[in-house]
């Protein structure tokens, strides 16, 4: 039985679930609980309240933590990564501190397709390593459910395989994981992108029927997929009613925001080089804008996505650290934490981005991203006494301890 009491919290950071993400002047929005106590039975939560309060009904003999001195959230979800790769791209990132630019590495056999290459010649408990050993340090880094994608295979069979590697791993984490796939992540070497979109709109049924992949996510770059060729994607995605995410706009303005929007897309992620006009042409939607500031610092764009036009535009936002073949940034509290200076945003909008938008992004939202009655016991602790400090504390370890489903994982 999975009974847990956390007590004597400075601060509670329940963020309540009114039925749709944060967004606006709600995106900052903590519901901060003083001396606040969390009870879970069976996983789940069953009271939220002041710790003499909650104890009066829920004091009986049962694993407990003492928050003390500490900020509880919900814990942490990270909307966005790529765990499953092989090989090494750290000498490729050297030249590009140098002065190379992307399109001079990607000539010289680098960037995606080095990492495609690697992958695919990789065995299994080669791949299953790499996922183990990100695993452990995502969950180090405050994480309690984690989203995984496919895209290093890039072909039926290989990116079919990839999904089942990692339906396998869920048996050898405490992390809630749930996978998409990425069959449109680039575009093959000597393949033409008209002829590959069919490819991965005739490979959609095959995963619909493996039954692993929850989302379909579907890249809107230059130089990758068009706009019309990423709107062939998301109308396979309505007719074989599997949910739709993007990548959009990470390296140039590619209507990437526009068209995932238009497309039902749940998520819309990266959005760099998104417009401001296109912002605000669009306006308020129901797609969750994942911003990924990891990402922009090692790729060193003359832009950052603009989080406070989205904010104001009534569009929630999440955050995600983009764990990949080259961003290996496992720490979703030290993004929050990157997160609002970069973005110009605030504690409550960053950490909100990370817990209940990111809930949202991910379809989890029925239970879990909010410290509420019925939701999954899922907390991370932060050692300050209040949430404001996790802005402060980039390089710090930050996180004083994980809780997964009412279990202590991480003291």
């Amino acid at each position: 039985m999975n009974d847990l009491n956390v007590i004597n919290a400075s601060q509670l950071a329940r963020i309540r679930d009114h039925g749709a993400p944060r967004r606006g002047a709600e995106q900052g929005e903590l519901d901060l609980l003083a001396d606040g106590a969390v009870a879970i039975r069976d996983g789940v939560i069953v009271a939220v309240a002041p710790t003499a309060e909650l104890l009066r009904q829920y004091g009986d003999p049962v694993p407990t933590v003492d928050a003390s001195g500490m900020t509880v959230l919900p814990g942490l979800i990270e909307c966005h990564s790529h765990p499953l790769f092989s090989g090494s791209r750290h000498a490729e990132y050297q030249l590009r501190l140098a002065g190379a630019s992307l399109e001079e590495i990607a000539a010289a056999g680098g960037g995606i397709w080095s990492t495609v290459v690697a992958t695919r010649t990789a065995n299994e408990g080669e791949l299953d390593s790499a996922l183990d050993r990100a695993y452990a340090r995502i969950l180090a880094g405050g994480v309690t459910t984690l989203e995984v994608k496919s895209g290093y295979g890039l072909t039926p069979e290989s990116e079919l395989h990839q999904l089942e590697l990692l339906e396998r791993s869920r048996a050898r984490t405490p992390l809630g994981l749930v996978i998409s796939y990425l069959g449109a992540h680039v575009v093959p070497q000597g393949v033409d992108a008209d002829t590959y979109t069919l490819e991965v709109e005739e490979t959609l049924p095959r995963v619909i029927e493996q039954g692993i992949a929850e989302f379909h996510d579907i890249t809107c770059e230059q130089g990758l997929f068009t706009p019309d060729q990423a709107a062939r994607l998301f109308d396979a995605s309505r007719r074989h009613a599997i949910p739709a995410k993007a990548h959009a706009d990470a390296w140039a303005p590619s209507e990437g925001w526009r068209t995932a929007v238009a497309g039902g897309a749940v998520s819309a992620e990266h959005l760099t080089y998104t417009p401001d006009e296109e912002i605000r042409e669009v306006g308020a939607c129901d797609t969750v804008a994942v911003l990924l500031p990891q990402a922009e610092l090692i790729y060193m764009t003359s832009r950052r996505a603009n989080a406070r036009l989205l904010i104001e535009s009534e569009v929630p936002v999440a955050i995600a650290t983009d764990y990949c073949s080259s961003i290996h940034a496992t720490s979703l509290a030290l993004t929050i934490g990157l997160a609002a200076p970069w973005f110009r945003m605030t504690a409550g909008e960053a950490i909100v981005a990370a817990t209940l938008n990111a809930a949202y992004a991910l379809r989890r939202n029925h239970d879990r991203g909010s410290i509420e009655v019925g939701k999954r016991g899922d907390l991370t602790i932060l050692p300050f006494d209040h949430p404001n400090e996790l802005t402060l504390a980039i390089g710090q370890q930050a996180i004083g301890g994980v809780v997964i489903g009412g279990q202590v994982i991480k003291p």
